[in-house]
């Protein structure tokens, strides 16, 4: 008896024994998930409302924001000011 075809040369099939939870270097299922989360977000006209609603209450949460995006951006390796992006392997690439 032959073994079923694996759809995918990523992760096994489904219907094998070898088919863990983890899926190697990425969850392809959950990031299916988030993809579709985020533009069913994105389109549901919500967006404005949750960025009113992000925005800090008062001067003092405001300080404390930019304090941690500070301490976060003396973490990075540079400052990106959006014309660059990373690609999987880290390496910057420019925008075009």
């Amino acid at each position: 008896m032959t073994k079923p075809k694996n759809p995918s040369p990523r992760k096994p099939a489904k219907d094998t024994a070898d088919a863990p939870d983890i899926q190697g270097e990425g969850n392809y299922d959950a990031t299916r998930r988030y993809d579709k989360a985020a533009s069913d977000f994105a389109k549901s006209g919500k967006v404005d409302e949750a960025a009113r609603a992000a925005q800090p209450r008062d001067a003092k949460e405001a300080e404390e924001l930019r304090r941690a995006e500070q301490a976060g951006r003396s973490h990075s390796r540079g400052e990106n000011d959006g014309t660059e992006i990373d690609d999987d392997e880290g390496d910057t690439l420019s925008r075009r």
